[in-house]
């Protein structure tokens, strides 16, 4: 038991300083994005990014996928020089539970540098990306809270790319996760976003990286 308790206690340590090194990481962080970006984003465009902290981490390394990242989000424009962002975040890490939204600048500012990724959904029929703001935008009102199960086919809760491919599935009918796979994993990850099926990669900082 004496070693279970000094074992455990070694552990919530680590993960003290792992989030007061991330917290001191993202308070002097100046990442941003250049005034040519922000003018490139239209209204339901996808955000990728890599945050910072021991969630953050953890999930881009269990999911070890081409390009390091943790979260997602689509952009709102509600007028032409307002700019936010659409997520969903447990309350564990926000103070709002679910889906929610933020400026453009803090949600840049709370990303790692150099991991945001811009993508933009292409609908074969045409139809504009406004609508999966306006749905995002639905689901906000709605306040529906965060999928700690991450339960995709749960619909009464989301995690973060839960929102996205509901919002996707709404609005043009096309289920990009293919959620009847039976690997669960795959609902998950995010590497559907920059598929070429499906999305158009606007600019990618990770490339910066290289």
């Amino acid at each position: 038991m004496i070693f279970t308790a000094i074992f455990l206690s070694l552990i919530a340590l680590f993960l003290l300083r792992y989030e007061y090194k991330s917290q001191q990481e993202q308070l002097h962080n100046k990442y941003r994005l250049s005034y040519a970006e922000i003018d490139s984003l239209q209204d339901g465009d996808i955000l990728l990014r890599h945050g910072f902290g021991v969630v953050s981490d953890a999930i881009s390394r269990g999911l070890n996928e081409e390009y390091a990242v943790s979260h997602c989000a689509i952009v709102r424009k509600p007028t032409q020089d307002s700019i936010v962002v659409i997520h969903s975040v447990s309350s564990s890490l926000s103070d709002v539970d679910g889906v929610q939204s933020v400026g453009i600048k803090r949600f840049i500012r709370e990303s790692k540098p150099n991991s945001v990724i811009l993508v933009r959904f292409q609908d074969p029929d045409g139809k504009s990306n406004s609508l999966l703001s306006q749905r995002a935008d639905y689901y906000l009102q709605k306040q529906v809270p965060f999928d700690n199960a991450f339960d995709i086919k749960d619909s009464s809760k989301f995690y973060c790319t839960e929102l996205l491919w509901k919002c996707i599935l709404d609005e043009y009918g096309i289920d990009i996760l293919n959620v009847d796979q039976p690997d669960q994993l795959n609902a998950n990850k995010f590497g559907v976003f920059w598929k070429s099926e499906y999305f158009n990669v606007i600019f990618n900082h990770h490339h910066r990286k290289e």
